[in-house]
Order: C-alpha cells, then structure tokens, then sequence
C-alpha cells in the first residue's frame, strides 16, 4: 500500500479494494497504485533477507540474465 499522488477523488476499482479489505474510506493510503522504484527495491531487499535460498528468485535472476532488456547488459 502506498500513499497517493494527491487528495482527491478515489476511483471505483480503489474503493472496492478498500471495501475488500476492511480499510477505512478516509484512509490516506491506496491499495491499487503499483509501488515505486524506491518501494520495489525495499520489497526485493525484504524478500531476500525473508527467502535468502528461494529457487523461484534464482529462477527469475537467471530468466533476467539471459533477457535483459536493451541498454542494460552492463548493469548488475
């Protein structure tokens, strides 16, 4: 869950989401906005430190190798 980009108007899909969970509707926070850059590699950090031997993160690892998008082959 991330904090929106401003106060205004919550969508359909946002509010069935809350409604889903339990949330309150004045909450300040949304349930259906994709994270950030700075979110997701808090998320990967946390997974590693969580599963630091998963076979489905050497799986996705090894898939990002050899398909790396271009302009990305000498990024690690």
């Amino acid at each position: 869950m991330t904090a929106p980009g401003d106060h205004g108007r919550i969508s359909r899909k946002e509010r069935i989401a809350r409604a889903v969970l339990g949330m309150p509707a004045g909450h300040p926070e949304l349930v259906t906005r994709k994270p950030g850059r700075a979110e997701w590699k808090l998320l990967a950090t946390w997974w590693i430190e969580l599963w630091p031997n998963d076979e489905y993160m050497a799986i996705v690892a090894e898939q990002w190798r050899q398909y790396r998008p271009p302009g990305t082959q000498g990024w690690r």
